[in-house]
């Protein structure tokens, strides 16, 4: 019952058209935990993902230290990225100040 369910609001969703911006969306709001994980609190709250678009994440920074200390780590925050939207969405990291 509950996987016919969810077959079905997966078809609304992409029939609506808008299934591109929730995945954008939760791709942002991953982003957050993710930052938190692997860094702080404090430095996370430097960060915000803004825009998700063909396979690249853009992410507005507060310095050039927090973007070359995310690059650093890039590799390890796209595995995650993907792990937790279940798919390799994200192919890029891009750090906008």
């Amino acid at each position: 019952m509950l996987q016919s369910i969810s077959k079905d609001i997966k078809k609304s969703i992409n029939k609506a058209g808008i299934g591109r911006e929730i995945e954008a969306y939760q791709l942002c709001e991953f982003w957050k935990e993710i930052i938190e994980n692997i860094f702080t609190k404090e430095i996370s709250e430097k960060s915000q993902a803004i825009k998700f678009k063909n396979g690249v994440l853009t992410v507005a920074v507060l310095s050039s230290v927090i973007s070359q200390e995310f690059k650093f780590k890039e590799e390890e925050i796209k595995e995650k990225l993907n792990k937790k939207a279940r798919y390799n969405a994200v192919r890029k990291i891009r750090f906008e100040i």
